[in-house]
């Protein structure tokens, strides 16, 4: 009987843990989703009003990728972006994820094409 109560307790908490992981993961996705609406909110037509930053956090450290934003839209921008980067980490941490740790180099600059914007490496 004591076998079975310890099983059914350690389902349970294997089953919470996988509810705050999918939790976590559904936040990241949605943030993303917010980050990228952002950035594309913007047309693209002169890539010198154009930035870029660092976003994620790939598990061995360092950005996951880079993305481009419009200068009217920063602060805000700026902030999601800080959020995920930050649940990324704790995601990663969390889920002990494993990556291939290349290391992401900046790109050189964005270029505007049919209004959208392009990082250049």
């Amino acid at each position: 009987m004591k076998n079975i109560l310890w099983i059914g307790i350690a389902f349970f908490l294997l089953s919470f843990s996988c509810d705050v992981e999918n939790e976590l993961a559904t936040d990241l996705m949605s943030l993303e989703d917010q980050i990228n609406r952002l950035s594309e909110s913007v047309s693209c037509t002169n890539s010198s009003e154009w930035k870029f930053t660092a976003m994620g956090s790939k598990p061995c450290g360092g950005p996951a990728r880079y993305i481009a934003y419009h200068q009217s839209v920063e602060k805000d921008f700026l902030e999601l972006v800080n959020q995920y980067t930050e649940q990324q980490k704790a995601y990663n941490q969390k889920t002990g994820a494993i990556s291939d740790c290349a290391i992401v180099s900046p790109p050189r600059s964005v270029m505007c094409e049919g209004g959208k914007a392009f990082l250049l490496f």
